[in-house]
């Protein structure tokens, strides 16, 4: 078992008509103005993808350090982490 740590509480959003050389590859606005969001809290049951499971962690304390079991569930780690 390991501990990766995400600080972030939303996603990160792809927006692919930002992306370099999508103009030379298609002019459809629909693809233009399409967006993508990629999971940042990492609790997503879709990785990479968002499936909203960011909404969990919006009460997060700074400097606590939370877990969340398979159910989602969420519990503070009592012990420091540096």
């Amino acid at each position: 078992m390991r501990i990766i740590r995400h600080d972030r509480k939303k996603p990160f959003v792809v927006k692919l008509g930002e992306l370099p050389g999508i103009g030379g590859l298609t002019s459809d606005p629909k693809i233009h103005n399409y967006e993508i969001h990629l999971c940042a809290c990492g609790l997503s049951k879709h990785k990479p993808f968002c499936d909203g499971s960011h909404a969990k962690v919006q009460n997060e304390e700074e400097g606590k350090l939370y877990a969340y079991d398979e159910d989602g569930v969420q519990h503070v780690i009592e012990k420091g982490y540096e």
